[in-house]
């Protein structure tokens, strides 16, 4: 019978990914929302400050590979728990002037990104088990949908409240206990070889299955992990008046969430992959279409679940295909850092395309079109990716 706990590094993983994930609340919806308050070119704002941002993120990331490889990951790790402390320093400094400076937020998040995001998907990789991966996922993103559930309760009380620069402190505070608990965590597959990024192209370049798992990045970086979150936080924001609202709301959606996430831990298997793909892309894309035809409360409500949801599910099957994979042959020891460069690479290189499209179309002037074109994109980069998805089978 096999073992159904998880081990004592996996645990401190998911303690670890709940506290990003308030500081992430924090500096998502919430900080969408207050620069629309008191911007009212927002949507070229925050679109300006995510490109900057995941652009020094991917030359971050390419930059401190080759440390990062040869060097313990932890300490970079830490290091980026230290600068998002900075960040939100910054925020409480400056109050309604973070509008003037949104490219030097940018690029600090992109840093912060880099030496903290970046080595914590290796370290993922090297402690947990393909064995305990599906609960890892599952059970992980539920604790984590708990508190995504509470904390945008409180969190926009609190800014309601207070305001949204006094909620920093706080946030401070999260960053300085996921400072502490890093130090429960080990780095793996520690190599004195130097970083070969040419060396693993040629390597990776006749693997069809690893160039597939790259463009389901690319497109997951385009939708799901960057672009379409801004958009589904901007019709929630546009619908909703105040931070209370706009939290409780986030709860609901966390809510819905967090229940398909136990059930993806309790139920999911490997041959479900192509069921629960197509299923999800049909009510994403439903969705879609209701929203773009009749942007009404309740198909903004519709449109943010499937996101939530099913979308959700959709990333949680590639992201298990990826790790799963991460883990056979030279990817699992001596090409991991090679494995996980490419792959931000792919992954932020979607993220900056989506955000790049989103300036281009804010420029118009005319909101509602410049959104309702990158739903339309959208929804049919989602189509692509499930696609890809399901004829990627991982054994």
């Amino acid at each position: 019978m096999k073992n159904k706990k998880l081990s004592f590094p996996t645990k401190v993983l998911i303690l670890d990914n709940i506290l990003c994930k308030i500081f992430s609340i924090f500096s998502g919806i919430f900080l969408s929302a207050y620069l629309y308050k008191i911007s009212e070119e927002y949507v070229f704002q925050l679109a300006l400050y995510n490109v900057v941002g995941w652009v020094f993120a991917t030359i971050g990331a390419i930059f401190l590979a080759d440390i990062i490889k040869r060097k313990d990951k932890i300490w970079f790790y830490r290091v980026g728990i230290i600068i998002k402390a900075v960040y939100a320093f910054i925020i409480l400094i400056l109050g309604q002037g973070i509008t003037n400076h949104v490219v030097s937020l940018g690029i600090l998040d992109g840093i912060a990104t880099a030496t903290n995001g970046f080595p914590f998907n290796m370290i993922e990789s090297e402690n947990i088990t393909n064995g305990e991966r599906i609960r890892y996922l599952g059970y992980g993103n539920a604790l984590t949908g708990i508190v995504s559930i509470i904390a945008p309760l409180i969190i926009g009380r609190y800014i309601t409240e207070t305001s949204y620069t006094a909620t920093a402190v706080p946030i401070i505070v999260i960053t300085i206990l996921e400072l502490l608990v890093s130090f429960f965590l080990k780095s793996k597959n520690k190599t004195t070889e130097k970083l070969n990024l040419r060396s693993f192209f040629n390597k990776f370049k006749k693997d069809k299955t690893l160039w597939k798992l790259y463009v389901i990045e690319f497109l997951k970086g385009f939708n799901r992990n960057g672009v379409m979150n801004l958009v589904a936080s901007l019709v929630i924001i546009r619908a909703l008046t105040n931070d209370t609202a706009i939290g409780d709301w986030s709860s609901v959606f966390a809510l819905l969430s967090t229940v398909a996430m136990l059930l993806f831990a309790k139920f999911y298997k490997k041959n479900y992959q192509s069921l629960v793909i197509i299923l999800s892309t049909l009510i994403i894309s439903i969705s879609t279409i209701l929203v773009i035809l009749s942007p009404n409360f309740m198909a903004i409500v519709f449109y943010n679940i499937s996101c939530e949801v099913f979308l959700h599910l959709i990333e949680k099957v590639s992201s298990l295909n990826l790790f799963n994979y991460s883990a056979k042959g030279i990817y699992k020891s001596r090409c991991n850092t090679e494995y996980f460069t490419f792959r931000e690479i792919f992954l932020n290189a979607g993220r900056i395309l989506g955000y790049l499209a989103l300036m281009i179309l804010a420029l118009s002037g005319v909101i509602s079109i410049a959104i309702n074109t990158m739903f339309i994109i959208v929804a049919v980069s989602v189509v692509i990716m499930s696609g890809l998805i399901i004829r990627t089978k991982i054994k």
